[in-house]
């Protein structure tokens, strides 16, 4: 399945809400990540999403990247997130 313009810049709006949450000293979880997210997507896309198809966008981002083992995502209340570092596609790669 190809990806979009949006699908593309949500996936990137996900992993740059848990990087800024990080360096914020917030913590990451199922409900900081999707509405900074979303916040990031909007702003991204300059308008041309609303903010119930940002908010779908983000969701469907969210599950990829989980399928794809690029961020730690559970689906536990308080549970943090994390992204899956540059170590762990190398060693995807290798084999």
């Amino acid at each position: 399945m190809a990806l979009d313009h949006f699908d593309r810049l949500a996936e990137a709006s996900v992993k740059e809400a848990i990087q800024q949450l990080v360096a914020n000293a917030k913590r990451p979880d199922s409900r900081s990540v999707p509405p900074e997210a979303r916040a990031l997507l909007l702003r991204k896309s300059r308008s041309r999403l609303t903010e119930p198809d940002a908010a779908k966008k983000v969701e469907q981002a969210i599950q990829r990247l989980r399928d794809r083992k690029e961020i730690k995502a559970p689906s536990s209340r308080y549970t943090e997130w994390a992204l899956f570092g540059d170590d762990t596609a190398a060693a995807e790669t290798a084999d």
